[in-house]
């Protein structure tokens, strides 16, 4: 069940192109803002980098559920949902 509801806008800033821009909607069963918080809590990537990885994540996650019969993603699927269950253990040891 989706319970949240969000838009995504992306521009483009490039000055050599002509501007551009994608805007859709999409739910999504979770909270992202507090995804994003959980993970500003780690110390897995740099505060940057954190919104996209995020989002690209659930998006991701969100297309594989929907299409899980899809033969193009078949493969992929079991490799994804061992990343989720790592990432959601918490914070990794760091190694080094």
């Amino acid at each position: 069940m989706e319970k949240y509801r969000y838009r995504i806008t992306l521009e483009s800033l490039d000055a050599l192109t002509e501007p551009r821009a994608l805007q859709f909607d999409f739910g999504n069963r979770d909270d992202i803002f507090l995804i994003l918080e959980r993970l500003r809590q780690r110390d897995d990537f740099a505060a940057e980098e954190i919104p996209p990885f995020a989002l690209g994540l659930k998006l991701l996650g969100k297309t594989l559920m929907e299409n899980r019969e899809n033969p193009l993603l078949a493969s992929f699927k079991p490799h994804f949902v061992a990343f989720m269950r790592e990432l959601k253990k918490g914070t990794p040891e760091k190694t080094g």
